[in-house]
């Protein structure tokens, strides 16, 4: 009986195809890790403009249910800064509504500032009619608040909105990123 042809090649893989394979992995692997990195970061900023947003949001709002005299008698401008904990609040604290207008800073809004670790909130206050008015002139002025804060890569952010006012009631606003 003749015995069966048996090729000259020895079985197996040869490092060169081993060595291939393996670079392609590690290509595949970097690639997957990089991917991973950019959506993390994605949502880390997603995550902090909706926060930028509720901030501003609440600020407005905190602002539309205050008495006329409360509005027309905000300062020129104003900040706040919530520490890199979330846990407390520097800057003039008596025109924000975070800090409910108090220098107190124990009836803060507590959920809000903890998620909001190194934000910034600053605003500023235009009479816009009459011209040359004062708190007790004025009928029409406009809220320019930016919330800023700094990502978790460094990059530099900031949300900004913009609030009008009236005596007689208009209480209108918009953002922008």
């Amino acid at each position: 009986m003749p015995s069966p042809h048996r090729p000259n090649q020895p079985a197996g893989f040869a490092l060169v195809e081993v060595m291939m394979a393996a670079t392609i992995l590690v290509v595949g692997f970097i690639g997957m890790i990089q991917a991973l990195t950019i959506g993390s970061e994605m949502l880390d900023a997603s995550h902090k403009q909706l926060v930028a947003q509720q901030l501003v949001d609440y600020e407005v709002e905190q602002l539309r249910t205050s008495p006329w005299d409360t509005i027309a008698g905000l300062n020129s401008s104003g900040s706040i800064t919530i520490n890199s904990t979330g846990t407390a609040i520097s800057g003039n604290t008596t025109r924000f509504a975070l800090t409910n207008f108090t220098s107190s800073t124990s009836d803060d809004n507590t959920t809000l500032r903890a998620a909001a670790p190194g934000f910034t909130i600053a605003y500023s206050r235009t009479y816009l009619r009459p011209d040359f008015a004062s708190s007790s002139t004025v009928t029409y002025l406009q809220i320019d608040y930016t919330v800023s804060w700094t990502s978790n890569t460094g990059r530099a952010y900031s949300r900004t909105a913009v609030a009008y006012f009236a005596k007689n009631g208009l209480r209108l606003s918009y953002q922008k990123t």
